[in-house]
């Protein structure tokens, strides 16, 4: 089809109930419309994140949400469920790139989510697709610091087995913390059509 231009990548936004995913996708869409992002009032992502205002109230995603960012080239976050973990893998063959929430403060929960991410790391289909895990809730008090994370997750093996780019940040998606370098590695990795 003439004039169709490249296709709109896809970037999977994965991770256990609970963790974030939801709110992390609504602040990267406010910090990337009008604040702080293309088409607004030209403040940086920074400042978009630190003009974030009180978070929205979310609900547990059942099923899948998409959110479009301009990076500037259009980019497709599609968030999936974490009671959707089964049929992750169904997912996988239109994906790009791979945002993994982990809930740095619910120490509960941290065993799944090595498995799910070892799962996700481990499928074929996703062999050469950059990962990006975000550490997240870092602005509760009892969240774990990423050197801790790193030690419990033994991230370092996990990097060193990977055949894919895995990249990790300590985020908040309630007061905006490391969203600007989210924005930043998804620009890096999938905003530029060249």
């Amino acid at each position: 089809m003439a004039g169709a231009g490249p296709p709109v990548p896809t970037c999977l936004l994965l991770g256990a109930a609970g963790g974030g995913k939801s709110l992390l996708a609504r602040r990267l869409r406010h910090i990337r419309r009008g604040r702080g992002g293309a088409g607004g009032t030209g403040l940086s992502a920074e400042e978009g994140a630190a003009e974030l205002g009180k978070p929205p109230a979310t609900l547990p995603t059942v099923g899948t949400n998409l959110t479009d960012l301009r990076l500037p080239r259009k980019v497709t976050v599609r968030e999936l469920g974490g009671c959707m973990g089964p049929i992750w893998p169904s997912y996988y063959g239109e994906c790009s790139a791979v945002l993994f929430v982990v809930d740095a403060a619910n120490p509960t929960q941290l065993s799944s989510s090595c498995v799910q991410l070892l799962s996700v790391l481990s499928a074929a289909q996703l062999t050469s697709v950059p990962v990006l895990v975000l550490f997240n809730k870092i602005d509760l008090p009892c969240y774990m610091s990423l050197v801790e994370m790193k030690s419990l997750f033994r991230m370092q093996d996990i990097v060193s087995c990977a055949t894919q780019p895995v990249t990790m940040l300590e985020t908040s998606a309630r007061d905006g913390t490391g969203l600007a370098d989210v924005l930043q590695w998804l620009r890096a990795t999938l905003g530029d059509p060249r």
